[in-house]
């Protein structure tokens, strides 16, 4: 009766809340999630089904040995094909469209391997093809092949966000589905804006720069705002060489504006291209001249057409210094397509690739239209 008086004793004092004795093991406290890691936990969970994995094959040639293979990591989910690079992409339709970017779909040489595919968040593989890319931007558009008896209910399109109302310091999210990991989500700030949204002149300058690390499989998903919204694609680090694959800084990652790969990757889609179209110049919309001028009475006093881009640089030698186009001058049209922003631009390029065509220029309150070819664009334009 002691004793049992004595261990009853104990568990009244453990239940009041009173100190075990001394050497007594005490459960760990579990403490809850904080309101800030449950709104993360959220984003992750809204934006991972937009994320999937990007991998290139190589095909194994017959009669090569298997030795030094692990019998299930180092399998490859299509026979006779093994992994080369792993990278990451995002759905951007419910047609089975995703973008990602291009040097992982290289292999050595700068060829394209014969087979891509894709996997998504709930394990879902889908065989993809390579519709179009542009190399100055590092930009790939896949289109899903469904095989007989496969949905495309897999497929859950990004939520496109817009970078405008973006400002440093903001939250920031990169969200990616590289090789070794199932998910990853990093957090960080906006460190820089963009400064531009045309890259032909300014390729850095046209990024969002975040304060967090990625890996270089993490190329090709997204970055996020705190409503879970896609304002950029994540790029490896700008490089001049378009076959180079640069490994990520550890201070920075990059992203491309996601309306350029939109408008682009659209382009692309009906193009088909593998080549950068090229004009020659680069060019600002009317709020970003504003913004970098400074000075609104200045702003204010130049002469400006009813819709239109400023061009603010020009290459030389190019198609359009042949044609007499200057700094200053606004473009309003192109093959009598009306620009009225920046992804117009951008957009004409591809569509009139390889073409000659009449290009509304207004300078000085009249207009001109000079035809200009719309060439190839040559390595020594790639200014990073």
């Amino acid at each position: 009766m002691f004793y049992v008086g004595a261990l009853m004793l104990v568990g009244v004092l453990c239940d009041t809340g009173l100190p075990a004795p001394q050497g007594a093991a005490q459960a760990p406290k579990v403490s809850q999630p904080s309101p800030s890691e449950l709104s993360r936990r959220g984003l992750a969970e809204r934006v991972n089904p937009s994320i999937v994995s990007v991998t290139t094959y190589i095909k194994v040639p017959d009669g090569v040995a298997y030795d030094g293979r692990w019998a299930v990591a180092d399998e490859s989910p299509i026979s006779g094909y093994a992994r080369e690079v792993v990278a990451t992409g995002m759905v951007i339709d419910s047609a089975g469209t995703v973008i990602c970017t291009r040097k992982p779909l290289l292999l050595e040489g700068g060829t394209f391997a014969d087979k891509y595919d894709i996997e998504t968040s709930s394990g879902s593989r889908y065989e993809v093809e390579v519709l179009g890319t542009e190399p100055t931007i590092d930009l790939a558009v896949l289109r899903v092949i469904a095989s007989d008896g496969q949905a495309l209910s897999d497929l859950v399109p990004a939520t496109i966000g817009s970078v405008d109302r973006l400002q440093v310091g903001d939250d920031l999210f990169a969200v990616a589905d590289p090789f070794g990991a199932a998910r990853t989500f990093a957090p960080g700030i906006v460190m820089a804006l963009p400064q531009v949204s045309c890259y032909q002149a300014d390729l850095t300058g046209s990024f969002i720069h975040g304060s967090m690390s990625v890996c270089a499989g993490a190329a090709g998903g997204a970055l996020v705002n705190r409503d879970g919204h896609v304002v950029g694609m994540i790029v490896p680090p700008p490089a001049a060489d378009p076959l180079a694959r640069p490994a990520p800084e550890s201070f920075a990652t990059y992203g491309m504006q996601i309306q350029t790969a939109v408008a682009v990757g659209e382009a692309l889609k009906k193009k088909r291209s593998d080549v950068s179209p090229f004009l020659g110049f680069s060019v600002l919309s009317l709020p970003e001249l504003k913004a970098m001028m400074r000075d609104d009475a200045k702003y204010d006093g130049i002469a400006k057409p009813p819709y239109g881009l400023y061009i603010n640089d020009v290459f030389s030698p190019s198609p359009a210094v042949d044609a007499g186009v200057q700094v200053g001058d606004f473009v309003m049209e192109v093959n009598g397509t009306r620009i009225g922003g920046v992804p117009d631009f951008q957009q004409c390029l591809y569509y009139f690739a390889g073409t000659r065509v009449p290009v509304r220029i207004f300078r000085d309150g009249r207009e001109l239209t000079p035809m200009i070819a719309i060439e190839a664009r040559p390595a020594a334009a790639n200014r990073m």
